[in-house]
């Protein structure tokens, strides 16, 4: 049996679809792959230069004011490392899951200190949150002028 021109049209544009995303894909994750060359090329320069001057600063702490920075002044589009980030921000909990793994272990030393540690978390999170909402409602009351 002979196949009508209809389907022959048919898987034609399914084929050309296919290859259509599998270009696109390849062209993601190399976006992708280019924006986190990028970032850890910052957060390298940031290290040398807290290295060098001795900046009693953290790296990725120096790194990300330069990149917000950046942003902010629109030297850099925010399309040139969107892809990257969001990639870094979904396995962020694993890049924090050895630190908490040393605390535990090392819990021992807290013993003693437990209401102070307690006292100070609940104190900065009530500062964060009133200054949030005191931030935020002057921003309402800004715009409903």
């Amino acid at each position: 049996m002979r196949s009508s021109p209809r389907w022959t049209g048919c898987s034609a544009r399914r084929s050309s679809s296919s290859a259509s995303a599998r270009l696109l894909s390849t062209v993601t994750v190399l976006r992708t792959g280019l924006q986190l060359v990028l970032l850890g090329a910052l957060f390298g320069a940031c290290q040398w230069v807290v290295s060098r001057t001795g900046l009693p600063v953290p790296p990725g702490l120096l790194a990300l004011v330069l990149l917000i920075g950046l942003l902010v002044s629109r030297l850099v589009p925010e399309r040139a490392v969107d892809q990257g980030g969001d990639l870094l921000l979904k396995y962020l909990p694993v890049i924090f899951l050895p630190p908490g793994i040393g605390v535990i272990r090392e819990l021992h030393l807290l013993e003693g200190h437990a209401l102070g540690l307690a006292l100070v978390v609940l104190a900065s999170l009530a500062v964060g949150q009133l200054v949030a909402g005191v931030v935020a409602q002057s921003l309402v009351d800004r715009e409903q002028r």
